[in-house]
């Protein structure tokens, strides 16, 4: 009988152990596209599907580990990606996690490189994974939060310290802040790093961020408007309003 409990508490130890979460956070990457498009060499596109959101988008929801100080990837507990399991959001994807990289893609390829790195080592299930980021984006609403406090963009120069704490003032948690080349010979707000806690619903500090994310003391907020995109080639008008409930 002592042995079967033995047994018995090895076998439960060994089934946590496969079901532990193998990472400590993630990162929500949030892009602007207006700088995206001012700065890249190929200029963006138009998505196959249509016009995505004039807001940030999601760039990556990333799985954190701190004891290897890398992101978690590729586990191999997750199941293969399936297309078909985004139709209840697949709407929201084409507004808010959209890849307007020139030439213009339907997105397929983002979702399944970011599932396929991160999503399988989360826990959820594939459909939960992109919703979760989603639904964490609205809840963040970076560009309201921004606007609150004065700073849009109109291609003037900002305080980053005054963006950051824009975004605190919102989340109660101070982001990181990635620039890049912008006009003027100036720095632009790109990214917007936010750290959530594993259960993929709460903001938290950020225990780091990456080398390299960093930006100078002012900082260009781009405009971005759909028509910068390029629409030279026809596209299949799929894309319908978002939808509050991200379902």
């Amino acid at each position: 009988m002592a042995r079967r409990t033995v047994l018995l508490g090895l076998f439960l130890g060994l089934l946590a152990a496969t079901n532990a979460v193998p990472f400590d956070f993630y990162y929500l990457i949030l892009s602007w596209p207006g700088a995206y498009c001012e700065d890249s060499d190929n200029g963006c596109c138009v998505p196959e599907y249509g016009y995505p959101s004039e807001d940030f988008f999601v760039n990556s929801f990333i799985t954190f580990d701190l004891s290897t100080n890398k992101a978690a990837v590729r586990c191999r507990n997750g199941s293969p990606f399936d297309l078909n399991k985004l139709d209840p959001i697949e709407n929201n994807l084409n507004h808010y996690w959209s890849n307007i990289k020139c030439p213009r893609t339907d997105g397929t390829s983002t979702w399944k490189r970011a599932w396929n790195s991160y999503g399988v080592c989360s826990g959820l299930k594939q459909v939960d994974y992109f919703r979760s980021a989603l639904a964490l984006r609205r809840q963040a609403d970076v560009l309201a939060a921004l606007a609150e406090q004065g700073v849009k963009p109109d291609y003037k120069l900002y305080s980053t310290e005054k963006i950051r704490w824009s975004v605190r003032q919102k989340l109660g948690v101070a982001p990181g802040l990635q620039c890049r080349d912008g006009p003027f010979g100036r720095k632009q707000l790109w990214e917007v790093y936010l750290c959530v806690d594993t259960d993929a619903k709460t903001f938290v500090e950020c225990p780091k961020l990456p080398a390299g994310v960093s930006c100078p003391a002012q900082a260009v907020f781009h405009p971005f408007y759909t028509w910068m995109l390029n629409a030279t080639a026809a596209f299949e008008p799929r894309i319908r309003l978002p939808t509050d409930a991200m379902n």
